[in-house]
């Protein structure tokens, strides 16, 4: 039997899906175990990120949890709330004992080091997934990149969560697989939209509004077209607006008529409000990815997306199934919000759109990943 460890302290609802599709390729001769520190910070309830099936196991370590202080400094992030994981000695009792064939960590942290340790210690290949690389590494603190450059020389092999992963920090040429952060298109369904009102488009955003994000910028081209004279469009926002940020832009853009935001929304009730659009849109300042954009591809919507999103490179095939914008250019953004306003040039936008989502679906890729390896490293 071939044993698979994946040590990761990250829970997801698109790691699920991939998890699943992985260790069912895997079939009755193979398993994978998760090795996840059990006092890790998660925002999502473990129904939704934990894998489950006949050959996958999970395993909760004990890890100490370094909060604030030093880390916060340097790393420019909240680790009061959310921490950094130690390496562990349970950790590494934990995979003696499971005594794996093949080691997949995800990211370089302090506590993954440890199954890359393991591994090279006890000569098993071993595989990073991360979504840290060349072309993207202006966008993480300069503690992150020596961290990135120093251990990714250990790695045998690169899972690319963002086109940029493709090249590691360390510029050594590794083997690599893309499995981006990818929705499961057998969810992710396209359905009969039932709020479009004849010849009105709706443009749909998901996420939270910050500035980050880019919500500033979005209204400026949604203002500008409205300038033009269009009134056949409408935009919602689908997400928190915690203190007001987005309602105040809407009312200083004057849209207070074309722009409403729901609220944050899940489940059942977020592939709702997503699929009544017929077009998407993010104008995102930094997203190492973008997840929601290929959400947005299974159900199906036309893309407008900013430059500054891994997910445009990914998935965005320009005029085909929709267009990268840089969202500080407002004229040519609104421009392409226009075009979006023409259902035939929509049409098959949307269908190529929902291709590219189906093409790059978590469980498609799941078993890419599993031939990958198998070719690869002849596990």
């Amino acid at each position: 039997m071939t044993r698979i460890a994946l040590v990761t302290r990250a829970r997801a609802p698109y790691h699920k899906a991939l998890q699943e599709a992985f260790a069912e390729s895997l079939g009755s001769g193979g398993s994978l175990r998760l090795f996840y520190p059990r006092n890790s910070f998660c925002p999502f309830d473990e129904n939704e990120t934990l894998p489950v099936g006949p050959n996958i196991s999970t395993a909760w370590i004990d890890s100490t949890k370094l909060e604030g202080g030093v880390m916060t400094m340097l790393a420019r992030y909240r680790t009061e709330a959310i921490g950094t994981q130690l390496p562990s000695r349970a950790l590494w009792n934990a995979l003696r004992d499971y005594r794996p064939d093949f080691v997949w960590v995800h990211e370089y942290s302090p506590y993954t080091l440890t199954g890359i340790l393991f591994a090279k210690a006890n000569r098993r290949p071993v595989v990073v997934s991360s979504d840290v690389g060349i072309a993207n590494r202006d966008s993480f603190p300069w503690i992150v990149r020596l961290w990135h450059r120093l251990w990714s020389h250990l790695a045998d092999g690169v899972i690319a969560c963002t086109p940029a992963a493709r090249q590691p920090l360390c510029a050594t040429p590794t083997p690599f697989v893309e499995a981006y952060h990818a929705a499961d298109s057998r969810v992710f369904v396209p359905a009969a939209n039932g709020e479009s009102r004849e010849g009105i488009t709706n443009f749909v955003f998901v996420g939270r509004m910050i500035p980050v994000k880019g919500i500033d910028l979005l209204l400026a081209a949604a203002a500008r077209l409205k300038t033009s004279g269009r009134a056949d469009w409408n935009l919602k926002l689908v997400g928190p607006d915690a203190d007001g940020y987005g309602a105040g832009l809407i009312e200083n853009f004057g849209l207070q008529k074309e722009v409403r935001i729901t609220g944050f929304k899940d489940g059942e009730a977020l592939r709702h409000e997503f699929g009544g659009g017929d077009a998407f849109v993010i104008a995102t300042r930094q997203d190492t990815y973008a997840a929601v954009v290929h959400e947005a591809a299974c159900l199906g919507l036309p893309l407008i997306v900013s430059q500054h999103a891994g997910a445009a490179d990914a998935l965005v095939r320009e005029g085909v199934n929709g267009f990268k914008i840089d969202p500080a250019d407002a004229v040519s953004f609104a421009a392409r919000m226009a075009v979006m306003c023409d259902k035939q040039a929509r049409a098959p936008m949307s269908r190529e759109s929902r291709r590219t989502g189906e093409e790059f679906s978590a469980h498609r890729r799941g078993p890419a990943v599993w031939e990958w390896m198998r070719m690869n490293f002849a596990v």
